[in-house]
């Protein structure tokens, strides 16, 4: 009782210095709990979620070769393919009396990967029949571009690998045709072919890794591809073996293709550059995989209706909750360990990464993963500063003819670069007619003052 009386004598003698003057409030440093002003939590704000098309992307230097495909119930069937040129080794008179032994490609894997491990990988070897050469004014290679390749195969093979543990690299045995060729040309001292090169890359326009339509599997490997000519040589007493590596030319010419078939999945309206599908039409379900051309883009477009509140003076803080739908990952179908919100507007290009409070870092979602039974996984990011600034931007609204609010500026949700352009972990996410634990939320504190 003496306690209560003291805390009560407390907010007497307060209220009593302030009565004459507009209360000044800092959240998170006072408590309020009065009858002119409040502090509200609210989290039935729309969040409008939509799928947009992404029409291409660069994936020249990346540092990372694509190998495989496999079969995505959401997001259709994904293939890559991986084009690059090669230097010769550095030239020398030491070839007499060689005899060829073998020509492989060696892959040094990165360990990431996305699929099934259990079963093997077709990769196959062509080479290209055109140099590698930028069109004008361009200097980055896209997902979609491609070279015209030699029909017949130098070289293919299926392997099981264990990216995470034991395997470290694949080779793939090549033609002896061409390993014969080449050792020939290093004998023949006024064969220039290989004697620099621009030479070489006239000659040997480079090589495209492909797969076929039984792979399950992607497999990431590094850039630091070589080819491999094993030789041997007499020596006093036996045959002595050694090697030459054929290494990977321009980075800038080593990219990946990315091909996507939608056509059997909730997608396959989706396939031009203006393409956005709102998440209504889509099970109430947004889609992003950013690698195979798809991106989240999540609007506020009731957001303005805070300002009608009566009373209503500042948003305080914001929390976006992001939350896969139950049974749309697994340990199979695994989500990005990050994800970035990215400023966009109605054009759907990327702007900046929304930053964490204090700090320069991009926000990467905070990823908690409920192994339970998945009630609580979500991505959660501290969108305080976006949505104040978003409020108050007389630029962020239009309004139709029936004068409903359109929202023109949202956020992207993408993984960080690179891996948005070499990682296949997916998301597909609620919008707010999913059961309430499955659904996007934003929850805005704020504040109320009514006049004294």
């Amino acid at each position: 009782m003496r306690l209560k009386q003291t805390i009560y004598f407390f907010f007497l003698v307060f209220f009593s210095l302030t009565a004459c003057q507009k209360v000044d409030i800092q959240y998170g440093t006072q408590v309020l709990d009065n009858q002119y002003t409040q502090v509200v939590s609210i989290d039935t704000f729309t969040t409008s979620l939509s799928t947009v098309y992404i029409d291409s992307f660069p994936t020249s230097g990346t540092g990372v070769t694509l190998l495989g495909g496999y079969t995505d119930t959401s997001f259709g069937r994904i293939d890559t393919k991986c084009y690059f040129d090669l230097n010769p080794p550095s030239y020398q008179k030491v070839y007499d009396s060689t005899r060829f032994d073998s020509l492989r490609l060696i892959l040094r894997l990165n360990r990431s990967y996305y699929g099934d491990t259990t079963q093997p990988i077709h990769i196959d070897v062509r080479q290209i029949s055109q140099q590698i050469l930028f069109p004008q004014n361009v200097y980055s290679f896209y997902n979609v571009d491609k070279f015209p390749v030699y029909p017949d195969l130098i070289g293919s093979g299926d392997f099981l690998v264990h990216p995470t543990y034991y395997t470290d690299s694949i080779s793939i045995k090549l033609s002896d045709l061409l390993g014969k060729k080449l050792l020939d040309k290093l004998k023949n001292p006024t064969d220039l072919d290989l004697q620099n090169s621009d030479n070489f890359l006239h000659y040997f326009n480079g090589i495209c890794l492909s797969g076929n339509a039984s792979n399950k599997l992607i497999l990431n490997c590094t850039d630091a591809i070589v080819m491999r000519l094993t030789y041997s040589k007499p020596g006093p007493d036996t045959l002595e073996r050694h090697y030459i590596d054929f290494t990977l030319g321009n980075k800038e010419h080593h990219f990946n293709n990315i091909q996507v078939d939608r056509s059997k999945t909730a997608l396959k309206n989706i396939s031009h550059y203006d393409s956005i599908i709102p998440s209504n039409q889509l099970n109430n379900r947004a889609y992003s995989q950013y690698a195979s051309g798809v991106m989240t883009k999540i609007t506020f477009p009731t957001l303005h209706n805070l300002l009608k509140v009566p009373y209503y003076s500042k948003i305080l803080s914001a929390q976006l909750k992001i939350v896969p739908v139950r049974g749309t990952y697994d340990t199979y179908y695994f989500l990005p360990p990050s994800l970035n919100l990215v400023t966009t507007n109605l054009t759907n290009l990327q702007g900046g990464a929304l930053t964490s409070p204090g700090s320069n870092s991009a926000e990467n979602g905070n990823l908690f993963t409920d192994y339970t039974n998945g009630d609580n996984t979500a991505y959660t990011y501290d969108v305080s500063n976006y949505i104040k600034a978003l409020i108050t931007n007389p630029l962020a609204y239009s309004y139709s003819l029936n004068n409903a609010p359109a929202n023109n500026y949202g956020l992207l949700l993408v993984p960080p670069s690179p891996a948005s352009l070499t990682q296949f972990s997916r998301i597909i996410l609620g919008d707010q007619n999913q059961p309430k634990n499955f659904r996007t939320i934003l929850q805005i504190n704020y504040l109320t003052v009514q006049p004294q």
